[in-house]
């Protein structure tokens, strides 16, 4: 005998809800484990102290998370080691600004041999970086000078969970400040509540229109 279950509107939304926000943290985390993956990896293999990259965590694993995608399928012979080497000189030529680490970095990707596979690593990152700059500025969002916009790349691997959402219509503004809620509360974004708000506002009301 087959049994119907029947839910209310505002338990469908609840269910997607509570499914949306479990794909939102689990990429995140993922993105920031993945980070802290690679810094421990880079920190034995050129002896200096990365930690401090940690604060930008799931920031970096949303920019990097595409490129390590990209240079494991297009270089399948590459060993973890030699992954994360690579993605460190990404990193650094995004993040790092004291030019006697950043020299050490590309020194070692040298010493490894990985000259060329850097060159194409870093084209593919200048050109994620462009694509992505050139959409955050679509926004119209107010670009505090204290915010690198590099600071947004943690939104770029739930870019299609957003879509999703917004997909769903009828979004309120009390179901986008819930997403916005969520993503402050995981203590792993690195902007301030009043920006992390306006991109989700704005990114919500571009897909939905």
């Amino acid at each position: 005998m087959d049994l119907s279950i029947i839910i209310t509107e505002s338990q469908k939304r609840m269910i997607l809800s509570e499914s949306f926000n479990s794909d939102l943290q689990n990429t995140l985390k993922k993105n920031y484990e993945f980070v802290k993956k690679i810094v421990s990896e880079a920190q034995e293999q050129i002896g200096v102290n990365l930690e401090f990259l940690m604060s930008w965590g799931a920031t970096i694993g949303g920019f990097v998370g595409p490129i390590n995608d990209y240079i494991e399928g297009r270089f399948p012979e590459l060993t973890d080691l030699q992954l994360s080497l690579l993605i460190t000189g990404v990193i650094s030529s995004y993040y790092i600004d004291n030019k006697k680490i950043v020299k050490k970095i590309f020194q070692k990707i040298m010493d490894e041999g990985l000259e060329n596979v850097m060159e194409i690593t870093l084209k593919k990152s200048d050109e994620l970086y462009n694509v992505f700059i050139k959409f955050i500025k679509s926004l119209g969002l107010t670009l505090h000078k204290v915010t690198n916009i590099l600071s947004y790349a943690f939104v770029i691997p739930i870019l299609p969970m957003l879509y999703q959402i917004a997909l769903q219509g009828d979004m309120t503004d009390k179901d986008s400040l819930e997403i916005v809620h969520r993503l402050a509360g995981f203590g792993i974004i690195t902007i301030s509540g009043i920006v992390l708000r306006e991109l989700i506002f704005k990114l919500l009301k571009r897909f939905n229109q």
